[in-house]
């Protein structure tokens, strides 16, 4: 271990040192949520290896040496997400409403963005964000999974949002890149990239993201900033310095279950792994003051032509009981189902727009695999059901082919209630639709 890093922990923690220092020795912690929007999953787990949150609604933490829901189909149907216990209270302290506007600034890998877009109805809206290339990607893999229709998904400096969005938000996420104090236990690497450079160069990027958010923030509206390190640079001092630069108040967060106050900061979270049960993790809910007007923002225009209409309007018909969406954008026939509220963000690279539905083709319509995770068994005319163990089910995430009944086109494979994947039936065999990104 650093000795720098020791000698902080020491200032910072005094008399519980040495009972930290323990607790890093100690095998980490897995916890994931369910997805609101998707049948219960809790009637097809084993309740012996799994045991509810005490703070996180849908929140349980997992045994997850002997039971690995990482691997399970559920997993891949989306009923679930795996995520670490004390991040998991980020997406807790914030409340949300169900027509919130709400940004996720750094959202990779997905786990807050998929916790608040879930509870937010067709009226309200996401849009998350990541910089990096490869974990944007999982980022929007992530959202398809959860089946999530309010959402945008974005790869870009955040910063670039700043004129296209200015005070455009009721609520704004900043889990900001940090030193990764708090992830010493489970990530060798964290501790092997550690320094006090990296402290003052997280430090730098935060102050310009905390800039950035309150650009974007409506009066009246929340910023939930959460770190998972330790130092009081890229922590307190960072809330001070909203403090002292903005017209804004701390909002007190409640404390149980091992929750500490912050350093000379009491309105705050911290999260130390010999107190509570999870990983490290610093939380601070700041609120802008002032009174929210509406700032006009020019949104995306639904665009289809008559030709896909008609071939969309043609599957949905045969294959599926629902109507099309109302707002259809058609990007090189590559269609998505957008909201009214979506914004236009020229000059930003967009990876998802909404729910994407699917590819127009030379006289046909190609369903996509993000509206396979949004269905249900009564919103499709074709389908086969298996179990968690059935070998029909591991033989389709592998990409084989299954055998079919005398049905003819698209249908979806059901793993109990929840979808799995479309699938595209001639001559008594299930051609295999699963993604090839996907497979395993």
């Amino acid at each position: 271990m650093n000795k720098q890093f020791e000698e902080q922990m020491k200032n910072l923690l005094k008399d519980e040192y040495d009972d930290f220092m323990n607790a890093l020795s100690l095998p980490s912690v897995k916890g994931f949520y369910t997805n609101p929007l998707k049948k219960d999953i809790l009637q097809y787990l084993d309740k012996k290896y799994i045991e509810p949150s005490s703070i996180v609604k849908n929140g349980y933490y997992f045994d997850y040496q002997n039971y690995p829901l990482g691997k399970s189909p559920f997993f891949h149907c989306g009923a679930y997400y795996i995520q670490e216990p004390s991040a998991m209270l980020v997406s807790h302290f914030l409340k949300v409403k169900e027509d919130d506007y709400v940004l996720d600034m750094c959202g990779a890998p997905g786990g807050k963005t998929c916790a608040i877009a879930s509870q937010l109805s067709c009226d309200g809206f996401m849009l998350t964000n990541d910089i990096v290339p490869l974990r944007a990607k999982i980022l929007s893999e992530n959202v398809e999974r959860f089946g999530l229709k309010n959402t945008m998904v974005t790869n870009c400096d955040p910063l670039s949002l700043t004129k296209i969005l200015p005070q455009f938000f009721d609520k704004i996420i900043l889990d900001a890149p940090c030193s990764g104090e708090g992830m010493f236990r489970k990530n060798d690497q964290a501790i092997e990239t550690w320094s006090l450079d990296k402290i003052d160069e997280c430090a730098y990027i935060q102050r310009q993201l905390i800039d950035a958010a309150m650009t974007m923030l409506k009066p009246g509206g929340q910023l939930i900033y959460s770190t998972c390190t330790y130092n009081t640079i890229e922590n307190e001092e960072q809330i001070q310095y909203i403090l002292e630069h903005y017209d804004c108040s701390l909002i007190p967060l409640q404390k149980s279950h091992g929750m500490s106050e912050g350093i000379n900061m009491k309105e705050v979270v911290r999260l130390y792994p010999h107190k509570h049960r999870g990983e490290g993790h610093f939380i601070a809910l700041i609120q802008k003051n002032g009174t929210s007007q509406t700032k006009k923002v020019k949104a995306m225009k639904p665009s289809i032509s008559k030709q896909n209409m008609k071939l969309i309007d043609d599957f949905y018909h045969q294959y599926l009981n629902i109507k099309p969406p109302h707002y259809l954008y058609d990007n090189n026939n590559h269609i998505y189902a957008i909201l009214p509220q979506f914004p236009e963000l020229k000059g930003i690279r967009i990876l998802r727009n909404g729910l994407y539905l699917g590819e127009c083709k030379k006289n046909r319509f190609e369903p996509s695999h993000a509206l396979a995770l949004t269905l249900q068994k009564d919103d499709v005319k074709q389908s086969y059901t298996f179990h968690e163990s059935d070998k029909e089910v591991s033989q389709y995430i592998h990409g084989e082919t299954i055998a079919g009944t005398d049905h003819k086109g698209y249908g979806i494979i059901f793993v109990e209630d929840f979808p799995l994947s479309f699938y595209k039936e001639s001559q008594h065999q299930a051609k295999n639709l699963y993604p090839k990104g996907l497979r395993r």
